[in-house]
């Protein structure tokens, strides 16, 4: 075999390694860049991995020896290579490393070590001890050779890359037909109101698969617990609901917690319409009409109903008034706060009680009232200096008038 030291000084220059002497660096890397594609193509991109920036070599991960150049030499299984790993092999190579607390203090102390114990309690960990042979392991979410930091906007496990990276195996009709599960939950996952929000609007504080799923302990979560998933964002409303008669009933007929309203993945901005017992709103799935939760489902409508049409009549009042360049800094902090009780009652809507909304609307209707009253007084009071300055004008143009005869008569 033949070796070029050239070829490997231009690969030491480009890893941003010191360029030693031939014999003290790895065979692996010059061998595999005099190859051709795809035998190259490891060695290639190593030089953009993390742990190459780290001092890790080929031999951390495949074994072999990194100093002989003969092949039969450095490829010696008694010198512990191993070559590609199977993949049901990858969490144990990865795992000598990142799950030895000491050695992973050297390099990122805020790095969990945990997270191999975490994998094997995972859907995707619990398959791969079955023998399945398309189960996801460490290399098909980072990668292999030019594995980047989580943080790194190139890397697959990016917060806006998740969803990609998810998908190349759960939007796989066939493949998710192998393990009975939907293979439309990605799809479903990037028109929802989540998705729209991080991959359309770029909002970094929606979440993606693994926020709700874990990282590497990724299962779907327990029907008594996703409403408990769902509050590590929506405190409030998990806080609400926890404290309703419904989340025992939920609990008794064994339902999914918050889906039963707003699905899994499809999750969409909810409107007010669909909280009613007509056969197209949300409640009429479980009620019938005229039973209980049919009646509070209509008053809760009829409440936010209300203050949302008395709010926008305060705005279209207030328009008005701004329209006409009038004063009215006061009226729109009252009509702020007046939507802040719509956003604050449509909150409550997770206690299920139409009395309770009713009181955390009330302050909105009041002030949006007062907006409305305010501005109507504004533009009455417009309107008669209007009418006084046209008289006053009409009044000063007739004694101009006068004046101006009056004058040529004395002339």
């Amino acid at each position: 075999m033949s070796w070029r030291p050239v070829v490997f000084m231009q690969f030491a220059i480009l890893a941003g390694l010191s360029p030693l002497r031939a014999d003290e660096e790895s065979s692996c890397v010059g061998c595999h860049l005099e190859q051709d594609p795809p035998y190259s193509t490891p060695a290639e991109h190593f030089s953009e991995d993390i742990h190459a920036g780290a001092g890790f070599g080929c031999n951390d991960c495949h074994g072999g020896d990194p100093e002989a150049w003969d092949y039969d030499e450095a490829k010696d299984p008694a010198r512990g290579f191993i070559g590609i790993p199977a993949d049901s092999k990858v969490v144990e190579v990865c795992s000598k490393c990142h799950s030895d607390p000491d050695l992973m203090r050297r390099y990122n102390p805020n790095l969990p070590t945990d997270q191999t114990a975490k994998f094997w309690t995972s859907g995707h960990g619990l398959s791969l001890k079955r023998g399945g042979k398309d189960a996801a392991q460490c290399a098909s979410c980072h990668g292999t050779h030019g594995i980047k930091r989580s943080g790194d906007p190139g890397s697959p496990v990016y917060h806006t890359n998740v969803d990609a990276t998810c998908g190349k195996c759960h939007s796989d009709p066939q493949l998710m037909e192998q393990y009975k599960w939907p293979a439309r939950v990605v799809e479903q996952y990037r028109g929802s109101v989540h998705g729209v929000a991080l991959l359309e609007r770029g909002d970094r504080a929606a979440p993606t698969c693994n926020n709700c799923h874990g990282n590497h302990g990724a299962a779907p979560p327990e029907v008594g617990s996703i409403q408990e998933v769902c509050g590590v964002c929506h405190v409030n409303n998990q806080r609400l609901f926890s404290q309703t008669r419904m989340k025992a009933v939920f609990a008794k007929r064994d339902l999914h917690g918050c889906v039963v309203c707003h699905t899994a993945h499809d999750i969409q901005q909810l409107d007010d319409d669909l909280i009613s017992s007509a056969p197209d709103g949300i409640c009429s799935r479980c009620h019938q009409p005229g039973d209980v939760g049919a009646l509070q489902a209509d008053s809760i409508r009829a409440v936010l109903g209300n203050l949302t049409a008395i709010i926008s009549e305060a705005q279209t009042a207030l328009h008005d008034v701004e329209n006409r360049g009038l004063e009215a800094e006061e009226l729109l902090l009252d009509l702020q706060t007046a939507g802040t009780a719509l956003v604050q009652s449509r909150t409550m809507v997770h206690t299920f009680d139409a009395s309770l909304i009713d009181a955390e609307a009330e302050p909105g209707v009041e002030l949006a009232s007062r907006v409305i009253q305010e501005s109507q007084r504004l533009l009455r009071d417009f309107r008669m200096r209007k009418i006084g300055l046209g008289i006053a004008t009409i009044f000063i143009s007739f004694l101009a008038v006068v004046l101006y005869l009056y004058i040529r008569t004395l002339d």
